[in-house]
């Protein structure tokens, strides 16, 4: 693990690398197992040296140094929140991966693979950073020049939800426990406010994992997002394997 650790890579792809080195010692694993086993990892790969404790705080201590017990709640309630989306890009990755009998470790690696784009697991970031940019700027200027330079405004709209993200909420009220005074909050409102006036769109749990993140001062890529879907992608490769086969194969079709 030390030596993954130091790798010049990203957090995901570290993870990604871990789950391959376990699918060579550890092949045979249910998908359960091998989640657990993975999960289990994680938080020594990102530095935590606690061997006690709930997972949250195991796996918020490789992100800070004697995490507070606000954070701790947060990440629990994140890990929770996010474990499982339905048919999300990356679980689909996972159930392709299934689909052709590969094992556990190594349809989770797909999945990590899949999760760390920009447009998925890595939304959060982009959230982060937009949500330091309103801080400095102020909320009207930074969204307006967003959309002056027709970009999307970072943690808002969904492909599921017409409405509010449900899980937004929830997540952003176990943050109020880290926000002392209520500042950051109250320039999350401002945000969503700002871009309802002006854009159909509402905020998704993206903008929540962001301001989790932006308000602990932790890492905008921290890979909060990925370790949480690993428990929720061991129950769909599950569920797949009762499914006929490579189903997922498709066909080219001429214009």
């Amino acid at each position: 693990i030390t030596g993954i650790a130091d790798l010049d890579a990203t957090s995901i792809g570290r993870l990604a690398i871990v789950a391959h080195v376990l699918d060579a010692r550890h092949r045979d694993e249910d998908a359960a197992t091998a989640a657990l086993r993975l999960l289990l990892v994680a938080p020594t790969l990102f530095g935590s040296s606690r061997r006690s404790g709930s997972y949250a705080h195991r796996l918020t201590s490789g992100w800070r140094s004697r995490p507070p017990s606000g954070l701790v709640a947060a990440v629990d309630a994140a890990l929770v929140l996010l474990a499982d989306h339905e048919l999300a890009t990356s679980t689909l990755a996972v159930r392709i991966a299934a689909s052709a009998r590969t094992t556990p470790h190594a349809a989770f690696a797909a999945g990590l693979a899949t999760i760390e784009g920009t447009l998925h697991g890595s939304a959060s970031a982009a959230a982060h950073r937009f949500l330091g940019r309103c801080a400095a700027q102020g909320p009207v200027a930074a969204i307006a020049d967003l959309r002056s330079a027709r970009q999307i405004v970072p943690g808002f709209g969904h492909k599921v939800y017409r409405g509010v993200d449900p899980r937004f909420g929830p997540l952003m009220e176990a943050i109020g426990l880290l926000d002392h005074g209520g500042d950051a909050r109250a320039l999350v409102d401002a945000v969503v406010a700002e871009v309802g006036r002006t854009l159909p769109h509402q905020p998704n749990v993206d903008l929540a994992l962001g301001a989790l993140t932006w308000i602990a001062e932790l890492d905008p890529e921290t890979p909060l997002f990925a370790v949480a879907r690993i428990a929720g992608w061991a129950a769909h490769y599950n569920e797949e394997l009762d499914e006929p086969p490579l189903r997922f194969r498709g066909v080219a079709r001429p214009r």
